[in-house]
């Protein structure tokens, strides 16, 4: 395995990241970086359903469709492509210690009135290609409360391992005894800011129950040695768990989902 010397983040951040499974870096982006990403990401919230392309998932609410998130956006972004493979990719090889590549990107939503999303580790829905583990590297395009759904992580729980997560959710009687213990700690990311964290770490976040959007980019990379697997994921994933736009109507998508819709608001069936 070959190993790098940190070039984005310091010694200090990188044994912290280590010890609590996460890192949050309020200026990783320069002012114009943030700027231009919270541009982009309006940008790309935009984008008209488009078969074969860019992957737009929505949820329900109050009946009524509501955009959720898009994924496989960079093919289609020249600005965000050049951030996300750039710094972002080079900020996220120094946690991992050697160099990361790119397995997946997506940006959830989380509209006014958005489901949250139940507590789970991540790394169970990345088990198809193998790799040992991942690290997502978030970036918030909106301030993040608690008022309206932010992240909220279990610090060093990444160190043991894989927990249960029967019918996608983390099991109840670990998550309720962190609720009992006041372990759940809220990421208050301000615009702009990155938070890397490791696949193993639990997370959660709650319903938006504000009037503004809590945008967010999740942006989950693996280990080189492990293989490049971005468009094999994508493409295994249109197949099996498809964007509204590819899908048969009526068809029920629940075996997809034990994959790739873990602990997520989207419907599995499309009326």
């Amino acid at each position: 395995m070959a190993s790098t010397s940190p070039s984005i983040l310091t010694a200090a951040e990188v044994d912290q990241y280590k010890r609590d499974g996460f890192i949050y870096l309020p200026n990783l982006l320069t002012p114009q970086e943030k700027e231009d990403l919270i541009k982009w990401t309006s940008e790309v919230e935009g984008w008209p359903e488009t078969a074969g392309k860019w992957m737009q998932y929505f949820e329900r609410r109050d009946g009524v469709r509501q955009l959720c998130r898009t994924e496989n956006i960079l093919d289609f972004h020249e600005g965000l492509n050049a951030l996300i493979r750039g710094k972002i990719t080079s900020a996220v090889s120094d946690a991992v210690g050697e160099q990361a590549v790119l397995f997946k990107e997506k940006i959830n939503f989380k509209l006014p009135g958005g489901a949250g999303f139940d507590p789970h580790q991540d790394a169970p829905a990345y088990v198809t290609f193998k790799q040992r583990f991942h690290v997502t590297a978030m970036i918030a395009a909106d301030a993040a409360s608690l008022e309206n759904g932010c992240l909220e992580v279990v610090r060093g729980e990444h160190t043991k391992g894989v927990f249960d997560h029967p019918g996608g959710i983390m099991d109840s009687k670990i998550t309720e005894q962190y609720e009992k213990e006041g372990r759940w700690e809220p990421v208050l990311a301000e615009p702009g800011a990155v938070m890397i964290f490791h696949s193993f770490l639990p997370h959660r976040s709650g319903r938006n129950v504000s009037d503004k959007p809590r945008r967010a980019h999740y942006l989950t990379f693996n280990p080189i040695t492990d293989g490049d697997y971005r468009a094999a994921y994508y493409a295994d994933k249109r197949a099996a768990f498809p964007p509204d736009v590819e899908r048969v109507p009526g068809k029920d998508y629940s075996e997809g989902a034990k994959v790739y819709n873990v602990a997520n608001p989207i419907p599995v069936k499309t009326d």
